[in-house]
């Protein structure tokens, strides 16, 4: 299904769960003045088609998350991009990689409670490689809208964020040669 075939019912339903994910069919449709099995059916179409999804995470423009996780922009000019994209499933602090055009041609989107260990993993993942040219690091500070990201919680360390990763299965990064890289100090 194109974006171009969806109608004006199908355009509403889209806004409206997109303001509030959790307004039930019922009020949809008396919202759009239609019924609720109708409305149903087409967000159960429009769901199998792949035009609406749900992505459950955490909102990093609440002031609970950011003073807790640091989610960092990185953009990287490489020549094997492919490479990032593999270590997406396998490192659970990147949490999306993109590819794009211009002379930073992947950006990777990372959250970690310790600004240190994401330093350490670019390290330890990326400066290290020579087809990786240019690396840039941004903290993103903050959001005009809500910005809602899956976070790998199983991982992450709050007690002791300064602590190296222990990816003990991550094939990029094995925990020994974690332990021989020094931490940096971070402005």
């Amino acid at each position: 299904m194109k974006l171009t075939k969806l109608d004006d019912i199908d355009k509403r339903i889209i806004e409206t769960l997109q303001k509030n994910p959790s307004i039930t069919h019922s009020q949809i449709a008396k919202n759009l003045e239609r019924s609720q099995p109708a409305i149903g059916a087409r967000i159960k179409k429009l769901s199998e088609k792949g035009v609406l999804a749900t992505q459950i995470g955490v909102d990093f423009s609440k002031d609970l998350v950011s003073s807790s996780l640091n989610l960092v922009k990185i953009e990287l000019s490489i020549t094997q991009p492919q490479f990032v994209f593999d270590m997406v499933d396998s490192c659970p602090y990147i949490i999306n990689a993109l590819k794009l055009s211009g002379d930073y041609n992947v950006m990777i989107f990372m959250a970690c409670s310790s600004l240190k260990r994401l330093d350490i993993i670019l390290d330890k993942h990326f400066r290290n490689k020579e087809f990786v040219k240019k690396i840039k690091m941004d903290l993103i500070t903050d959001f005009a809208e809500p910005f809602i990201l899956p976070v790998d919680f199983t991982i992450e360390n709050f007690d002791s964020p300064d602590e190296l990763c222990g990816i003990v299965s991550c094939p990029y990064c094995e925990k020994a040669d974690a332990k021989k890289i020094k931490i940096k100090s971070i402005s």
